[in-house]
């Protein structure tokens, strides 16, 4: 699946401001690596793909946890992964929705409102006090950190690899221009 891009036409090494290079940034990362996987014969029966599949449904969680909370929502759930993970296909589609929600509301969000602080509840229970602008470079840095664990999985079982750091990233926009 791939849905239109969630990413602006926009030269985004002009972006306002750091944070939203950084979502629109990871948002073209978590595109490569579907495409990666995408490109990959029966890549659900692939040794790996298992662990590929539990890494990706644990950052989506993550992110629908900090959806809700930069929503002021209860986020409902109990623990950082689904019992039943979804299909490959499925979690793409998940992934490319939730990447455009992200790049759309930072792009939305006043430089007040991304420094209100809000009680956040993680899936154990425990509450902590985050701005919005710190919740939005959580869901940054906790997928880039998954994806590198994704990408070692790739690396140790044979399949493809990409580039997908900042210099990729804005020489993909340049060239898209």
């Amino acid at each position: 699946m791939n849905l239109s891009s969630p990413l602006p036409s926009s030269d985004v090494s002009l972006a306002s401001t750091p944070l939203e290079l950084l979502v629109t940034h990871s948002a073209w990362a978590n595109r490569e690596l579907f495409s990666a996987l995408r490109s990959v014969a029966a890549f659900e029966s692939q040794p790996g793909a298992d662990l590929i599949l539990r890494a990706l449904d644990h950052i989506h969680v993550v992110r629908c946890v900090f959806q809700a909370h930069l929503q002021g929502a209860s986020h409902g759930f109990t623990a950082p992964q689904r019992a039943v993970i979804p299909s490959f296909q499925e979690l793409d589609l998940e992934f490319e929705l939730m990447d455009r929600w992200y790049v759309e509301t930072t792009a939305s969000l006043r430089p007040e409102e991304l420094q209100r602080p809000r009680d956040v509840r993680f899936t154990d229970g425990k509450v902590v006090t985050m701005t919005a602008a710190a919740m939005l470079l959580h869901v940054v840095v906790h997928t880039t950190h998954h994806r590198g664990n994704v990408d070692a999985v790739m690396f140790q079982t044979g399949m493809p690899r990409r580039r997908d750091g900042v210099p990729e990233f804005l020489v993909s926009r340049a060239s898209a221009t």
